[in-house]
This record gives C-alpha cells, structure tokens and sequence, in this order.
C-alpha cells in the first residue's frame, strides 16, 4: 500500500485514474477460468455456514483437535488468496479459510443494507467460530482483512487467541492519514459506480490495481466478475468512516499478542495497531511486497507458527 492520502480535494482526480488503469501492464490471461468456489486450501473441505443471516463459504483443512487459525483476506482477495500459505499451515494447525461476506462464494449483505463495516464481518466470524466449534484461534488478517481481524478480536477477545496482521491499517487510528489514496477514492464513489465503470474488464482493472506478478490474477478476476460482487468491496470501503467511529468510540487494548508482518517496507498495521497493543511485534519479510502472503507464503506461514 502506498504510505500518503492526497488532500481530499483531489479525490474525484483519484478516481478517475483508478477507472483508467493501463491495459498493457495487467499480466497475461490464463486459459482455463478458475472456479471461485473452489476449495482455498489444497485438500481441504468445503462447508457453507448459515451466519447472522448470511451463507459463508469456508474451506477447512488440517488435523482435528491441532491449534487453530483462521485466515482473513483483503481486496481483491478471496479466500483462495490464502492457498500457499493455508496448505502450509494445514500439516500442523486446523485451518479455517472463509470467503468474507459479499466475497467469493459467500452470500452478499442482507437487501437493502450496505452492511460490509468491519463490525458486521466481525460478527459473522464469531457467529461461525461457534457454529465450527473452534477453541481460541490465531487470527490472520491481510489488507481490509486485518481491520476485520482486530474488530473480532475486541468484540470476542475469548475466541482470539493472538493475532497477525499484514498490510492493513485499523481504522481509527492514523488509517485515513497514513493510508493509500484508493480508500479514499473508493469509500467515497456512490454504491455500483465502481462496478458500472469497470464492467467488461475487472480483469484488467484488478491487474493495474494489485501490480504484483505474484497476485493470482485469475482466481480474482473470476470471483469479483460476477454481478454485484466488485460492489460489495467497495461496500468495504464506503464503511471505513463508521468503522473509523466505532473503533474510536471504544479504544480498549487488544486483549492478546500481536504480530504484525510485513513485506519489506513500512506496514500500515505496525503503525495504526500500536494505540491498541503497544507491545506488538514486528517481522519483515525481504523480497516481498503488499501481497507478502503470495509473494513469501513459507516465509508467512513460518511467521503464523511463531505467533501461536
């Protein structure tokens, strides 16, 4: 992510650049379209989980009764993002991989709502915690999945045994100052005007936004295609501002340890997590970027051991 928002005057500028991302740099197509429902960890198993009124698909994978942990993606991810470093994990921990609502394969937010603020993802992942029987877990959020992985663990600090974080800001606390300028951009754009411009060609919209060669392009491009799905992102997006509010609104410390990884540069999370858990470590990844998790997924999977 990039460190600085430009004044707010300049957003309608910052959209339109978004919209009008360059075709030539996207990487090449692959042949085969993949299958957004697809199991994200190799070998795991499929469940769809009725939750506060939303169906979350989830992959499980890994031996019954080992330490759990549970993977939270960003945008443009899905739960399939995960898949590296989830395979990984699963020869020694049970590994719960969920597709967030509105995203992948889950069900969108209930008709009517723009119900995509943090609080409503946090209480989903609660809802399922209880419904998977899952002891204390380590959390791991990446990108607009590390601000649901802190939401969830200062709602339901039981079921959050640590926490690792990467590539996401928590809102609230220096996330609008210190943040990259589509938060902005995107949380501003009136519901469906993002999807509207980009219909036709997420595929290259998703490629000049992520600019990683390791980003599986294809799994992203397959899953935010379908009708409704690039909107309700950016309905993540349009919710910063009130999650901004509630976090403010109850500034306890996180309850349990916090490791924030990240990818060679300075990481929105060390920097916005530090009001709410100052003792929280830090471990950098050389040779890996934003996208650590697709780019080091050893390297990240190694750090996820250490944090349990």
């Amino acid at each position: 992510m990039a460190p600085h928002l430009p004044p707010l005057g300049l957003r309608r500028t910052v959209v339109a650049a978004l919209m009008l991302l360059v075709v030539g740099c996207t990487p090449a197509r692959s042949d085969a379209a993949p299958d957004p429902c697809a199991p994200a960890v190799d070998g795991g198993n499929v469940l769809t989980r009725d939750v506060a009124g939303i169906s979350l698909h989830v992959t499980v994978a890994g031996p019954v009764g080992a330490p759990a942990a549970v993977l939270l993606h960003g945008f443009p991810e899905t739960a399939a993002t995960w898949r590296a470093v989830a395979t990984d994990l699963a020869a020694d921990h049970r590994v719960v991989v969920p597709d967030l609502r509105g995203a992948g394969c889950s069900g969108f937010a209930p008709p009517g709502t723009d119900a995509y603020a943090t609080a409503d993802l946090a209480a989903d992942l609660a809802d399922l915690a209880v419904a998977l029987d899952l002891p204390p877990a380590t959390v791991v959020g990446h990108d607009l999945g590390a601000m649901t992985a802190v939401a969830w663990a200062r709602a339901h600090p039981e079921q959050v045994a640590s926490l690792v974080l990467s590539g996401g800001g928590v809102p609230g606390f220096g996330l609008a100052e210190r943040g990259p300028p589509h938060l902005r951009s995107f949380g501003d754009a009136p519901p469906g005007t993002v999807e509207a411009a980009q219909r036709g060609r997420v595929r290259e919209f998703l490629g000049g936004f992520t600019g990683s060669p390791a980003f599986p392009l294809d799994e992203a491009a397959a899953a935010y295609a379908p009708p409704g799905r690039l909107d309700a992102a950016m309905g993540r997006y349009r919710a910063l501002d009130r999650d901004a509010v509630a976090q403010r609104a109850h500034p306890r410390p996180l309850a349990m340890p916090v490791l924030v990884v990240a990818g060679g540069a300075p990481d929105l999370a060390a920097d916005t997590v530090t009001a709410l858990r100052p003792d929280r470590r830090v471990v950098v990844v050389p040779d890996a970027g934003h996208y650590v998790l697709v780019e080091r997924p050893a390297a990240f999977a190694d750090a996820v051991r250490a944090a349990g």
